[in-house]
């Protein structure tokens, strides 16, 4: 919650109400700043006493009457029978601006990266375009090598262009490799087609359900985490650890859950997902950190004690 120190130096309540009073009335504008609608509070005077730290074992403190007019000075009632402050309010609906311009800019940002990777043009709403359709976050966008015929002519793309970079990515790409310049391509232009289509000998080995479902989780847990703004060599790099760390079956099933909440931070769903799921602790409490660094002190001192009793022995 943003604090104006100018305004409230120079305000009523710094220069009429008592110190006490003063600090209640900052703790209640902090408890309705998280509040919903924010910048309100209920009209409840036990919750009132507790929030101002004037509640105890249940029951407002007597000294809640002597700062209860000055801790509320500004309050004002409307129709919904809550409380609300018209400076809190103001600080409120800017920060929701803001907000929300920040992330209509992470989505601008998003499709054109998106254009620029796969030769798209979808347009970027402007800012009132964008709430009036909701404020979408995320939406899937058309990728050339996944995109019917229809959805090819939409976003301007030809058939030569299917041949996507991304053919050889999150396989291991070494230098050498044949994904960098697909085969029968001269200086990057587009492949001729095939001139009839594999025999019975020549068709390629159908892959197993098994190499199926890995790829479309990975498709899947690549998309979410674009989505949330993470470069796909990055998301493809984060995906292979969360595999190795905890196995197929718990990074799929955080996936799944991920696709089906669209959460704000994928990484961070996605990690405390696969944590939860594993079982494992984040990390150890004060006491056994404590106990822990006492355990390597003693076996430090001990080592040394070991080391001058054998140098000793040497030199006699």
């Amino acid at each position: 919650m943003p604090l104006d120190v100018a305004r409230l130096r120079d305000s009523e309540l710094a220069s009429n109400e008592t110190p006490d009073a003063c600090w209640a009335a900052v703790l209640l504008w902090s408890a309705s700043w998280h509040q919903v609608p924010a910048a309100s509070i209920p009209d409840d005077e036990l919750w009132l006493a507790k929030q101002a730290g004037y509640q105890l074992r249940g029951k407002i403190d007597k000294a809640w009457l002597k700062v209860r007019t000055g801790a509320l000075r500004g309050w004002v009632k409307c129709s919904d029978g809550r409380l609300y402050h018209p400076v809190v309010a103001e600080k409120a609906r800017d920060a929701w601006q803001a907000k929300q311009r920040q992330r209509w800019g992470t989505e601008c940002a998003r499709i054109k990266k998106h254009n620029e990777r796969h030769g798209t043009s979808i347009a970027r709403p402007t800012f009132d375009e964008w709430i009036a359709e909701g404020c979408p976050q995320g939406q899937p966008l058309f990728v050339p090598r996944d995109t019917t015929a229809t959805n090819q002519r939409q976003c301007g793309i030809v058939p030569s262009e299917l041949d996507s970079k991304r053919q050889g990515e999150g396989q291991g790409q070494r230098q050498g490799d044949s994904y960098s310049v697909p085969d029968g391509t001269d200086g990057g232009s587009a492949p001729p087609a095939p001139a009839a289509p594999p025999g019975p000998a020549q068709s390629p080995k159908e892959k197993s359900p098994e190499e199926m479902a890995k790829v479309e989780l990975w498709r899947a847990a690549v998309s979410v985490l674009e989505q949330g703004g993470c470069p796909e060599s990055q998301a493809r790099t984060f995906m292979g650890k969360l595999v190795k760390d905890y196995g197929q079956d718990i990074v799929r099933d955080a996936v799944t859950a991920a696709v089906a909440t669209q959460p704000a931070d994928a990484r961070e769903y996605l990690k405390a997902t696969c944590l939860h799921a594993a079982g494992k602790r984040k990390r150890p409490n004060q006491q056994e950190q404590l106990e822990e660094s006492n355990r390597l002190a003693g076996e430090q001192w001990e080592a040394e004690m070991r080391a001058k009793m054998a140098g000793g022995g040497n030199a006699s």
